[in-house]
């Protein structure tokens, strides 16, 4: 099982005990929360079964006191069958297969694959192969098994239990290669369940995982860690590592069903709220040639989410400043040294015999007891000088650049605030971890973000 199916299944685990491990429950309690989630049937990665034990969910929940998300990854194992002797390229194509017709049965596949002249006639087995979908997450099972509707409507107790997230498209801007032109602008946005106070909210001239990535990030640094988070079954929002980033934040993941936007009521209201009273108002200085760059139109909007901030909302009768803040003990925050951990990008690896590996044209030579070895690698996609070495939940000694041509991962977007394409997430962590240190030596035992100033990260904003 690779590196990449493990996180997932740990993952997974982590969604189970989630509403356990967030709370204080009395032992009555706990067991009869473990039976009922124990009740429901689930879509498994990497298995045919779709329900849990009880057994099985204490003894998650016991891994997962001991090590956190590490501890609830399956162990290692010797591979099984015969796919070792296949060229990954040849599992790569019937995986492509399968995706292409989900219906398609194994047999079919094969006999693909062997008129495709890809595998000789006979090589390949059915049960290997299926085998091989299961531990990929692409039995038919994966495919057809609906998954259970886990999120009810209904507004959660306190902050940052739940918060809700997704992708509006209403705003054309000057496109910066061709002024002549219009380009879409996205806005994600970020709403606390409870209060409906905006977590994060900005625009881009794109919609990828890294912008995604980066509103969570100001978010969680800002507000602290949500128990839930609520988004659709976009590109962006079912990203794997979003879903690792998540599990390691203790944040449960849930998609909403395809084709029911009334389950995200709260971001669907919040969004109309932006037509009816931002997008008009927008669009006018657009017209008139007053707002020209994406950093104005971000400027704009976080002056226009200030005075929204401090409006009586129609539903709670309080301002979203005010019912968040009211019950501000309840959130929980996250050190900024392990939040820098928790946002590093993974990927694996197979070292050269000459104890090198690469990593978007960059050579870094690595520990010399990890020739051939399959690794895993975890780094800052804006600073790829520091690349972390795993094995087998080990780490080594970090990759040492032995010839630097990029420094920063080719997915992230290009970006006319340059401050982006430097790390500039990673800085206002940098920062933020520097004024824990000095606020903990003026207040002892003061470990909480939440009692960090507002100016002290101001100044490290970016648009």
């Amino acid at each position: 099982m690779n590196e990449s199916m493990r996180n997932e299944i740990a993952a997974f685990r982590f969604g189970l005990i989630a509403p356990i491990v967030q709370r204080q429950l009395q032992p009555g309690e706990r067991y009869a929360l473990l039976k009922e989630i124990a009740q429901q049937r689930y879509t498994i990665p990497g298995s045919e079964k779709n329900t849990v034990s009880v057994r099985s969910l204490e003894r998650y929940l016991q891994a997962y006191e001991a090590e956190k998300f590490e501890g609830l990854k399956p162990q290692v194992r010797e591979k099984r069958g015969s796919l070792q002797n296949h060229d990954p390229e040849v599992l790569k194509r019937a995986i492509e297969l399968r995706k292409e017709l989900a219906s398609r049965s194994v047999e079919q596949v094969i006999r693909i694959l062997e008129l495709e002249k890809a595998v000789p006639v006979g090589v390949m087995k059915p049960r290997t192969l299926s085998r091989y979908f299961q531990d990929m997450g692409w039995s038919k099972k994966d495919l057809y098994h609906a998954v259970k509707k886990e999120f009810r409507q209904f507004e959660h107790n306190t902050p940052n239990d739940c918060w809700q997230a997704d992708t509006q498209h209403t705003l054309y801007l000057p496109d910066p290669k061709n002024p002549e032109k219009r380009k879409k602008a996205y806005l994600i946005a970020i709403i606390d369940d409870h209060s409906r106070r905006i977590m994060h909210a900005e625009f881009f001239m794109e919609e990828r995982y890294p912008r995604l990535e980066r509103c969570v990030q100001k978010a969680v640094v800002k507000y602290g860690v949500p128990n839930l988070f609520f988004c659709d079954n976009g590109s962006v929002y079912s990203a794997k590592q979003f879903h690792i980033m998540c599990a390691r934040m203790g944040t449960k993941l849930i998609h909403a069903k395809p084709y029911s936007p009334e389950s995200k009521g709260k971001i669907e209201k919040f969004f109309q709220y932006v037509d009816s009273s931002f997008t008009g108002e927008a669009n006018l200085l657009i017209n008139q040639g007053k707002l020209t760059s994406l950093k104005q139109l971000n400027d704009y909007l976080r002056s226009w989410l200030e005075a929204y901030d401090n409006r009586v909302h129609r539903s709670t009768k309080q301002t979203p400043k005010k019912r968040y803040e009211t019950q501000m003990e309840h959130t929980r925050h996250l050190p900024a040294e392990l939040l820098k951990d928790i946002f590093l990008w993974e990927e694996e690896r197979t070292v050269r015999k000459t104890a090198i590996i690469e990593l978007e044209g960059n050579q870094y030579d690595v520990d010399s007891s990890l020739r051939g070895k399959r690794i895993k690698i975890r780094y800052n996609p804006f600073d790829l000088s520091m690349v972390q070495v795993w094995k087998d939940d080990e780490r080594f000694e970090n990759a040492k650049p032995a010839e630097l041509r990029n420094q920063s991962h080719s997915k992230l977007p290009e970006d006319p605030d340059s401050s982006l394409t430097h790390g500039g997430v990673s800085n206002f962590l940098e920062q933020l971890k520097k004024q824990q240190e000095e606020e903990k030596r003026k207040q002892v035992g003061t470990t909480s973000f939440a009692k960090l100033k507002d100016k002290q990260t101001g100044g490290n904003e970016v648009c």
